[in-house]
C-alpha cells in the first residue's frame, strides 16, 4: 500500500513550522554560529594539504587527516619556542612604533596657510591621532581572531572536532547532498556547486598566498630604503591583504605617516622626514600597482573581483554586524551571493543560467552522472576489475588454518584473507616503486610471484578476463573514453589484451608499470591517464574492486565505483560513489 501524498496545504504549513524551528533553532544556538563558520574554514584549509597527501601516497583519508592534526599539534607545541619570542617582539616594535605615530600626531600643534587662509591643524592632527589609536587598538595584535574564537577549552574541542570530521568524511557529505537532490536538477546544483567552489578556493588560495608575496615584498623594499621597524609593518602589509581594496591602502597609510616621522637607518641614505615619507609612499605605490596589475589576476583571479565599492561596503557592513569574522569573510560572501542571485535571476526569466561547458571531443556523448559529476571518460583497473584474480592464497591458508574451524568458519577465516589482502596492496605497490627507484631489478623481478600472490594476480600468462568484460567495454566505448591502469608491465599488459580480444582501439589510455615513478594507490598514474586523454581528472569514472585504488581516485577528484567480485567487499567499498555487483551493472547504471 503506498504512502497518502501530503496536498499543497499540507506540504505549506509543514514547511511553515520546520522553517520557525530552524529560526528559533539559529537565535538559541547563536553563539554556536562563530565557531562552526571557524571550523568549515578550517576544513575547507585543510582539505588541501589532505587531498595533496593522499595524491602522493594513497593512504585512507581518515589516516591521511589523523597525521595531519598530530603533525599540527607538534607544530604548535614547538611554536612558542621557535617563532612566538620573535613574532611578539616583531608586534610589540609595530605598536610602539604606531604609538609614538599617535603621540606625535596629537602633539603636533601648528597653522598652514592655504590662499590667504589660515587653517589650525592641532585639532585635526589631535583627531587624525585619536581615530589611529581606536584603530590600532582594534589590529595592533594578531591574536584577536584567536581569542575571540577560542575563548574556552570547550570551543577549541568544538572547531577541533568538527573540521577533523568534515575534513575526514567531506567526500562522503557530497555524495549524500547530491543525492537527496532530484536528478533533473543535479546538473544545476553540480555547476552551482563548482562556481562557488572556484570563488571560495580562488579566494583562500590566492589570499594566502598574496599576502606572504605582499609581506615578504614589503620587508624587503623597506629594509632596501633603512626603514625602521620593517618586518613589523610588513606583517601589517600581509594581514591587511585579507581586506581588498581597503587592506592595501590602510597599511600604506600607516608606513608613510611612520616614515614622516622617522628617518632612514642606511648612513648611504640620509632621508627624514617629508622627503623619507616620500620615499616610502613611492614604494607603497609602486608594490600596489604590482599587486593589482599581476598578482591579483594571477593568485585571485577573475572569479572574486568585485568592485572597489561593493568590497568596502561588505567590509564596513561585516566588521559591523559580525566582527572580524564579517571583516575576513565579506569578500568571498558577496562574490557568492552575486553568483547564487545571477543564477535565481536567469532562472526566473528562463535564461540559461550557466555559460556551455567547452568538450575536448563533441564526438563523445555525455549520459552518465556519478556524485554530481558528468562523466566523459572511465578509467579501469586492470587485475580484479577486467580481469580474474588468483586466489588460491586465500584457499591455501584456509586450508592450513582448519583446526580453528569451530571458532572461526571458514567462510570467515577466506573473507578475513581477503580483507588482508586488499589492505597490503598498497603496501606492496610502495615497496615496488621503491624497488624500480633504487634499480634493484633483479631482486624485483625474484619477488614478483611472492608479491603476485599476495595481491591476487595471476601469473601474466595466466590471465583471463572477466565474463562479459569485453562486451561492457565495448557498449561503453561508442559513449565515452577509455582507459586502463595497471601495475603491472606494459608487456604483460598487451599480451593480455591481445589473448582476451580486446581492441587496440578500444583504450584511449594505457598506463602501467613503466609509465610512472610511483605506482598505485599514488595518483600519479591517474593524473597521467586524465593528461592523455585531454581530460580533467573531475570528469573521470575510476573502476576498481579495492578501496586502496579508489581512494586515490578520489584524491585526484574523480568519480569511483566500487565493483564486487574481486578483493574488494561490500563493507569496504561503501566510500565509493557507486557500488555494484558487475561490469554488466556498470553498463546499465551508465
Amino acid at each position: 500500500m503506498n504512502s497518502r501524498r501530503w496536498n499543497n496545504i499540507t506540504k505549506i504549513i509543514v514547511i511553515s513550522i520546520l522553517s520557525i524551528l530552524g529560526v528559533l533553532f539559529l537565535v538559541t544556538f547563536r553563539v554556536m554560529i562563530p565557531p562552526t563558520i571557524v571550523a568549515l574554514l578550517l576544513a575547507f584549509i585543510l582539505g588541501y594539504p589532505v587531498n595533496w597527501i593522499q595524491r602522493r601516497t594513497g593512504w585512507p583519508r581518515g589516516l591521511t587527516v589523523a597525521a595531519l592534526y598530530v603533525v599540527l599539534l607538534i607544530f604548535l607545541a614547538i611554536t612558542p619556542a621557535l617563532f612566538i619570542s620573535r613574532g611578539l617582539t616583531v608586534i610589540d616594535s609595530l605598536q610602539t612604533a604606531l604609538l609614538g605615530l599617535v603621540e606625535s600626531l596629537q602633539d603636533l600643534s601648528q597653522t598652514s596657510t592655504i590662499g590667504g587662509i589660515r587653517i589650525p591643524l592641532d585639532n585635526l592632527m589631535q583627531d587624525a591621532g585619536g581615530l589611529l589609536a581606536n584603530i590600532i587598538g582594534a589590529i595592533a595584535n594578531p591574536l584577536t581572531l584567536a581569542r575571540g574564537v577560542t575563548t574556552g577549552l570547550l570551543t577549541v574541542v568544538y572547531v577541533s572536532v568538527l573540521s577533523f570530521w568534515l575534513v575526514k568524511d567531506f567526500y562522503k557529505l557530497q555524495r549524500v547532498i547530491f543525492e537527496q537532490v532530484p536528478i533533473d536538477f543535479q546538473e544545476d546544483v553540480r555547476r552551482l556547486g563548482q562556481d562557488l567552489g572556484d570563488i571560495w578556493h580562488a579566494f583562500m588560495r590566492g589570499q594566502i598566498v598574496l599576502a606572504i608575496v605582499v609581506g615578504t615584498a614589503t620587508w624587503l623594499a623597506l629594509r632596501l630604503v633603512g626603514m625602521p621597524n620593517a618586518g613589523g609593518l610588513a606583517l601589517l602589509a600581509g594581514a591587511m591583504e585579507f581586506l581588498p581594496s581597503v587592506g592595501p591602502g590602510f597599511s600604506a597609510t600607516i608606513g608613510v605617516a611612520v616614515a614622516l616621522f622617522s628617518q632612514s637607518t642606511w648612513s648611504w641614505l640620509p632621508l627624514s622626514g617629508i622627503s623619507f615619507a616620500i620615499v616610502v609612499l613611492i614604494l607603497y605605490t609602486l608594490q600596489m600597482q604590482w599587486e593589482t596589475i599581476y598578482l591579483i589576476p594571477r593568485l585571485v583571479g577573475r572569479r572574486v573581483q568585485l568592485h572597489p565599492a561593493v568590497t568596502f561596503m561588505g567590509i564596513i557592513s561585516g566588521a559591523i554586524v559580525f566582527g572580524v569574522l564579517g571583516v575576513l569573510l565579506a569578500t568571498p560572501v558577496i562574490a557568492s551571493a552575486r553568483v547564487i542571485l545571477s543564477y535565481v535571476y536567469r532562472k526566473l526569466l528562463d535564461i540559461e543560467p550557466f555559460e556551455p561547458e567547452a568538450t575536448v571531443q563533441s564526438a563523445v556523448r555525455i549520459r552518465g552522472l556519478v556524485a554530481g559529476r558528468k562523466i566523459e571518460a572511465v578509467v579501469f583497473d586492470l587485475d580484479g576489475t577486467l580481469a580474474e584474480l588468483d586466489l588460491s592464497l586465500v584457499d591455501t591458508i584456509a586450508d592450513k588454518t582448519y583446526w580453528i574451524d569451530p571458532i572461526v568458519p571458514e567462510s570467515k577465516r577466506k573473507m578475513g584473507v581477503q580483507r588482508t589482502m586488499a589492505a597490503i596492496e598498497g603496501i606492496i605497490h610502495f615497496i615496488i616503486s621503491q624497488m624500480r627507484r633504487f634499480q634493484l631489478g633483479k631482486q624485483q623481478e625474484k619477488l614478483c610471484p611472492f608479491f603476485n600472490a599476495l595481491r591476487g594476480y595471476a601469473p601474466a600468462e595466466q590471465m583471463q578476463p572477466r565474463s562479459d568484460s569485453i562486451d561492457v567495454l565495448h557498449d561503453l566505448r561508442s559513449e565515452y573514453q577509455l582507459a586502463l591502469i595497471s601495475t603491472r608491465s606494459r608487456k604483460a599488459v598487451e599480451n593480455f589484451l591481445h589473448r582476451a580480444g580486446f581492441n587496440n582501439e578500444i583504450f584511449g589510455s594505457v598506463v602501467t608499470e613503466e609509465d610512472v615513478r610511483n605506482l598505485l594507490p599514488h595518483s600519479e598514474g591517474l593524473l597521467l591517464a586524465a593528461e592523455q586523454l585531454n581530460l580533467q581528472p573531475s570528469s573521470l569514472l575510476i573502476v576498481s574492486d579495492t578501496d586502496v585504488n579508489l581512494r586515490s581516485g578520489r584524491a585526484a577528484e574523480m568519480a569511483t565505483a566500487g565493483i564486487l567480485g574481486g578483493l574488494g567487499q561490500e563493507h569496504n567499498l561503501n566510500n565509493a560513489d557507486i557500488l555494484l555487483p558487475s561490469l554488466q551493472e556498470l553498463r546499465n547504471y551508465l
